[in-house]
């Protein structure tokens, strides 16, 4: 846990001390001195806990006395330049500066002391710790009926199999197929069934299967292949003369090796070296791994290789049927003929296992031993929900495999409720704002936080609910076993309270609000808190309704999804709020105006409103001040407020939403050069014209929205960002040639057009619309729409909605291969005949089974 703890203090020390032009408090040369020797010395306890991790009793001491060092140092720093930033007087703030100066040298000093005390522990005495009980990674008994048919995997075995001897594609090569999942989701069940099919057995020469547990051993490895492969007992203790063994057996052979959780790429490497791979007979390595290292492959065998001789199969979660089939068809239920009296708990057991193969086989078998059916049931609910099934050790070895850098980032799930989809967008503004995220080789921060989430997709921590059509995460989750760990992990080091205000007294809430950096209040099954200590929240998640707790305001960064009526009641105290860098909130109000103002390190603001109020309220003009922030990235304000330009450019700005200003000028959206997302409300009757945005080179998501009754046009000739990858228009006149213009956006892929047709015939120009994905169709007065053949050549999904005048979708769709569906919602009867022709001519001419549906709402 101290590389949490480390993290958020380097973070700290970046952002107050090193930003170039933003300097809060001046110090000499001898206090930067001090800082730039502190932040050397925390870099490098963070290295020093990278190394140690994992380690025994003396590097646990260690950590722990890291951990205490870097929270303490934090709020010693931040609550000293709390007292500079709030200073009545010079006076005052000098004083304050002299004592932050102080502090800043102390820590310094502290930390050479545990740089010292961590050189003392040598790496010997690390390695001798780790030696005791080796931690293997736990291997459970296949899933698999007692006549050997393994449930709820037909699928995904007959796709190995294939790829193992009936693929025409790889008859002869020598190819790799991988089986990626998350830990005991049944990898290694899935590779015995296919391993022991007798298809599989009948078409290899030999096979061979070696399991990777613990610490690495290649002479362990070599020793295990052999003993697989040839069944000898004398095997020779020199590495090399066993690998030329290896080699000189297999050489000629057809044969088949199954690397079983694979965790290393050394291990890779090293048997990789003694397999012969010219023979071109179809050979097969099959590995089962946690961790997918694309970069690894790509390094060595080069990117065109891995695309023809590498097979990815990951492994999905069960479905409510397979998982319901696997729960029923367990020894353990059917040797005792039980399965049927488990009917009624049928959902809330499908729902609390997600899925997971081992978390559905361990409550039947701890259900199959009662005799009270709910009452063992909820027992086992609870622990579930407490602390999951799997095995800690599975999990801590896991978490233990991250590097430095993404353990705070994977602990981050925690905050969010168990079991709901996060946008990944938001994920990643609050791994930002909170400093998690260290830029690498000139990348951006957000494409760095997106390469973060990447390796926890690699490492199968992620669960990913959908995809954007540029290719991005847009949803996902962790599973709930994994969140069990987060909350419970950084819960019991005092980093996270997870607090369900239903669940309490109101008096206790407080008392342990003020025992986290992180608190977020949501509806769980938790019933026990851990209180360390007394502890200064830094961020809070406002996951439930307006809670009454009273907590130290001083040191807060991020205040999320935070109920206006939550801050009214405390105004006296909003003048502590001098640290924010994100704050979303349900509505504005008067006292917000000194918060935005004051907080110069302000990187996110989402204000919102109260949609319950009845009627539609003139918009609310909110002050200038919101662009004081230099530091200000993402400003999100709901269409019921209203704000004047900034007077000086917004290098910074990437995502903006706001009403566009009634004085809308000339060049106005010049002022943000480096935009990425931008999203205008028009609700003002007079006539207006959007111009420059050509202006906007890095702009990748364009939505114009225009209430009922006013008028909004674009410039003449009509020019759009280049870079325009998904585009939303709403209420706006387009013309012919506006439409042609969009047609040629090289990057376009989301297009959403609600009552834009100036005319009653959409004519697409030739090759129009060439790469894009998702097409969406709103419009009452639209009749007709014509498209060539070269058009729309990759679309996907086609939505149309309350198109009452169109005749019929254009029949070039059936020819283009990608579309998998089209989603009809009152249409006329001929568009529904026509999407029904276009899906017959589909099934016609296609010699696979195509992967087309129709929705008619």
């Amino acid at each position: 846990m101290a590389s949490v703890a480390l993290t958020s203090l380097s973070a700290t020390m970046k952002l107050e001390f090193q930003q170039p032009n933003n300097p809060r408090v001046s110090l000499d040369d001898e206090a930067s001195i001090s800082i730039n020797s502190l932040f050397e010395k925390i870099s490098s306890l963070q290295a020093s806990v990278q190394e140690k991790s994992g380690g025994g009793p003396a590097t646990r001491d260690l950590e722990m006395k890291i951990r205490d060092f870097a929270l303490e140092a934090e709020d010693r720093i931040e609550i000293q330049l709390s007292n500079f930033l709030l200073a009545k007087n010079a006076e005052d703030q000098q004083k304050a500066s002299q004592q932050l100066f102080q502090i800043l040298q102390e820590a310094a000093e502290n930390a050479a002391e545990l740089l010292k005390l961590s050189s003392s522990i040598s790496k010997e005495a690390v390695k001798n710790e780790s030696e005791g009980p080796m931690i293997p990674w736990i291997k459970h008994s296949p899933v698999m009926l007692e006549g050997g048919t393994m449930v709820g995997r037909r699928r995904d075995h007959m796709q190995i199999v294939d790829k193992l001897v009936r693929d025409d594609d790889w008859a002869f090569e020598f190819k790799v197929i991988t089986i990626l999942g998350m830990t005991c989701i049944g990898k290694t069940t899935l590779a015995t069934s296919v391993y022991n099919d007798p298809i599989v057995t009948s078409h290899f020469d030999v096979r061979g299967w070696v399991t990777m547990s613990g610490e690495y051993n290649k002479s362990q490895m070599l020793h295990d292949l052999l003993w697989t492969l040839t069944k000898e007992t004398n095997i020779p203790d020199d590495d090399d003369v066993a690998a030329r063994q290896v080699y000189n057996f297999l050489r000629g052979k057809r044969f088949l090796i199954v690397l079983d959780n694979l965790c290393n790429t050394q291990a890779w490497y090293d048997i990789r070296g003694c397999l012969p791979d010219k023979d071109d007979n179809g050979s097969r390595i099959v590995q089962t791994t946690m961790h997918l290292r694309r970069d690894y492959f790509y390094r060595n065998f080069g990117e065109e290789y891995c695309s023809l001789n590498v097979y990815v199969h990951p492994m999905p979660l069960l479905n409510s049927e397979e998982s319901w089939d696997l729960f029923c068809n367990n020894p353990f239920l059917e040797r005792h003929n039980m399965a049927s009296k488990f009917e009624k708990i049928r959902s809330q057991v499908v729902e609390i296992c997600e899925g997971l193969p081992h978390s559905i086989v361990v409550v039947a078998k701890r259900l199959s031993k009662c005799d009270n059916i709910q009452q063992e049931w909820k027992k086992v609910e609870k622990e579930i929900e407490l602390i999951g099934v799997l095995d800690s050790r599975a999990l801590t070895l896991t978490y233990h495999q991250l590097p430095q850098h993404l353990k705070v980032c994977f602990l981050y799930f925690g905050v969010f409720p168990k079991r709901s989809a996060i946008k990944m967008k938001l994920l990643i503004r609050l791994w930002i704002d909170e400093g998690f995220i260290e830029p690498l080789d000139n990348k951006g921060l957000e494409n760095q936080a997106y390469e973060y989430l990447k390796e926890f997709i690699d490492r199968s921590l992620i669960l990913i609910d959908n995809w954007s059509f540029d290719e991005k995460i847009k949803n996902g989750r962790i599973h709930s076993a994994f969140h069990s760990f987060c909350v419970r992990e950084a819960q019991k080091e005092g980093i996270l309270c997870s607090l369900n205000t239903r669940q309490l007294p109101q008096e206790s809430f407080s008392m342990f609000a003020n025992s986290c950096r992180w608190l977020s209040l949501y509806t769980h099954k938790f019933d026990y808190y851990v209180l360390l200590k007394t502890n200064n929240p830094r961020s809070i998640f406002f996951f439930q309704e307006d809670a009454e707790i009273f907590v130290s305001f001083k040191l807060l960064r991020v205040l999320a999804f935070v109920p206006s009526s939550f801050l009214q009641r405390v105004q006296t105290r909003l003048q502590d709020l001098v640290f924010l860098r994100y704050l979303s909130v349900s509505e504005w109000f008067e006292g917000l105006e000194y918060v935005v103002s004051t907080n110069r390190n302000l990187q996110t603001l989402v204000v919102s409103s109260n949609e319950s109020k009845l009627g539609a309220p003139p918009p609310l003009h909110l002050p200038s001040t919101i662009w004081g922030s230099s530091q200000l990235q993402h400003l999100e304000l709901d269409k019921s407020y209203v704000i004047d330009p900034p007077s000086m450019d917004k290098d910074n700005m990437q995502t903006l939403s706001w009403v566009c200003p009634t004085h809308c000028r000339t060049g106005l959206y010049c002022r943000f050069p480096n935009i990425k997302i931008l999203k205008i409300f028009v609700s003002d009757s007079s006539p207006i014209i959007f111009d420059n945005l050509e202006c906007l080179k890095r702009l990748e998501r364009l939505t114009i929205s225009v209430s009922l009754g006013h008028v909004v046009t674009l410039p003449k000739p009509s020019v759009f960002p280049s870079q325009l990858k998904k585009l939303r228009l709403n209420g706006i006149n387009l013309s012919e040639r506006d439409l042609t213009a969009i047609g040629i956006l090289p990057q376009l892929k989301v297009l959403k057009l609600k009552n834009v047709f100036h005319g009653k015939v959409w004519e697409v120009e030739e090759s129009g619309f060439h790469n894009l994905k998702f097409l969406l169709l709103e419009d009452k007065t639209l009749k007709q729409w014509r498209a060539d053949k070269y058009s729309f050549c990759y679309l996907e999904r086609l939505v149309l909605r309350f198109c009452y005048d169109l005749k019929k979708i254009p029949y070039i769709m059936e020819y283009s291969r990608y579309l998998k569906s089209i989603e009809l919602q009152q249409c006329c009867p001929s568009v529904i005949t026509s999407a029904e022709d276009i899906q017959r001519s589909k099934r016609a001419t296609s010699r696979y089974e195509i992967n087309f549906e129709i929705k008619i709402r």
